[in-house]
């Protein structure tokens, strides 16, 4: 494992931002976790907690479920009423006592459509709901995912601050200790304003950075609210040990996006069970009360049956089409798989070749650095080498180490983005 240091910035941050009144933590444990410092795994846990974007997904199924159980059942019964022979052109018209035909009629209607369909119909709404459901985990990885990336952009903005920061006190003292040597005689003015200007150099660099850790805390924000503002961990800490590339590859057939494209290629499925149930017939039933003032009262019943003759521009289309949806699902899936297998074997070439970049970084580049700092101070002070020798190993010191700093978070990045195709499901205390 590689480990880089970390650190927090009393200017980045107040100590008396509010909790968010919508967090469902007890208010001890949340001030018990202000102080505490943020690793990239908290916040990735605390992301999942009151997440609009996944309690308006648990909605969504939750809708689709009940909408499932009511696609299975039978329409609703129908109730019908009404005037039936009236008379209009003879002694008797508009009268509804002289005519014996007139007779005002209520009947009750049901439709039956076949059970088959009935049970397809809300097959398919629970599919629905089912590939929800993976998109559900899928968008619990994303989110977990991206909360860490968001943490890594602090952690490296504020890791350069507080490298940049370190060379702006250098140079500080540098300018304060060549004024003296300047007054004495010691030094050349040339030297003295050299010192100063790259001062002032490292200190709008250290602004710029302190800048950029603003903006990406508030990034952060958008993940976890008002955690973003709690100093972050000290160190970060990745694994050693990455998983051979043939089972990430493997892993990532079962992931939840997978698992959602599934779910739709058994709808497409069952929408062509669903289009050869429409070559089959549905019924209804009707009875019916008459009431007659003066005549005799009718009951009746009456039988109606769908008649799918004429299939050649209905049902025969309708079957073309859900066999080409059902293509076409399959099609997608292949052409997903491709493209996620291409991902991961991207990022695992990623994560080998940064991480190798960092132990090249600590094994010799940086150290070789620093001695050249040291090397150029000594033959300066011996009255061997100038002052601007010193000036540009300092700044090529900061380059390296800034360097070193940005292959590791890259190479943390990554990780995090194969922990996205092959990590473990969430635990259900982190659902929403």
């Amino acid at each position: 494992a590689f480990i880089i240091a970390a650190t927090y910035f009393p200017q980045l941050a107040s100590a008396e931002q509010a909790v968010p009144l919508a967090d469902a933590r007890p208010s001890s444990t949340i001030a018990a976790e202000v102080d505490t410092p943020l690793t990239m795994e908290e916040a990735a846990r605390l992301s999942l907690i009151d997440q609009p974007l996944l309690t308006g997904r648990v909605a969504k199924i939750q809708a689709e479920e009940q909408q499932a159980a009511a696609a299975a059942q039978l329409p609703d019964p129908k109730l019908s009423g009404g005037l039936k022979e009236l008379p209009i052109d003879t002694p008797e018209a508009f009268s509804v006592r002289r005519d014996n035909f007139t007779e005002f009629t209520i009947g009750l209607s049901q439709e039956f459509p076949r059970a088959a369909k009935r049970r397809l119909q809300g097959a398919r709404k629970q599919l629905d709901a089912d590939a929800d459901r993976a998109a559900l985990n899928n968008e619990q990885r994303m989110v977990r995912r991206d909360s860490s990336l968001a943490w890594l952009d602090v952690y490296e903005a504020e890791q350069a601050l507080k490298l940049t920061r370190r060379l702006a006190d250098e140079a500080a003292l540098q300018v304060h200790s060549l004024e003296k040597d300047y007054a004495n005689a010691k030094a050349s003015q040339a030297d003295w304003f050299a010192a100063k200007v790259d001062a002032g150099l490292v200190e709008d660099k250290a602004h710029d950075w302190l800048h950029h850790a603003l903006r990406m805390r508030e990034g952060l924000a958008r993940w976890i609210g008002d955690d973003a503002r709690r100093p972050l961990a000290e160190a970060l800490t990745m694994p050693g040990f990455l998983s051979p590339l043939p089972s990430l590859i493997a892993s990532s057939d079962h992931h939840p996006v997978i698992g959602s494209l599934d779910k739709q290629i058994e709808a497409s499925a069952t929408d062509v069970a669903l289009a050869r149930q429409s070559y089959k017939p549905d019924y209804s039933v009707e009875v019916y009360y008459a009431y007659r003032r003066d005549f005799s009262d009718f009951v009746g019943i009456q039988f109606t049956v769908g008649l799918p003759y004429f299939t050649k521009d209905r049902q025969d289309r309708g079957l073309a089409a859900a066999l080409q949806q059902s293509h076409a699902s399959e099609d997608r899936k292949r052409d997903l798989l491709r493209e996620l297998h291409t991902q991961i074997s991207q990022d695992y070439v990623d994560r080998r070749h940064f991480e190798e970049r960092v132990a090249d970084f600590d094994a010799s580049i940086i150290p070789d650095a620093s001695r050249r700092v040291e090397a150029a101070r000594s033959a300066y002070q011996s009255g061997r080498g100038g002052f601007d020798v010193i000036l540009l190993a300092r700044r090529s010191l900061l380059d390296v180490q800034l360097q070193r700093l940005a292959l590791a978070v890259e190479s943390a990045r990554a990780q995090v983005r194969l922990d996205y195709w092959s990590a473990s499901q969430p635990s259900p205390g982190e659902s929403p």
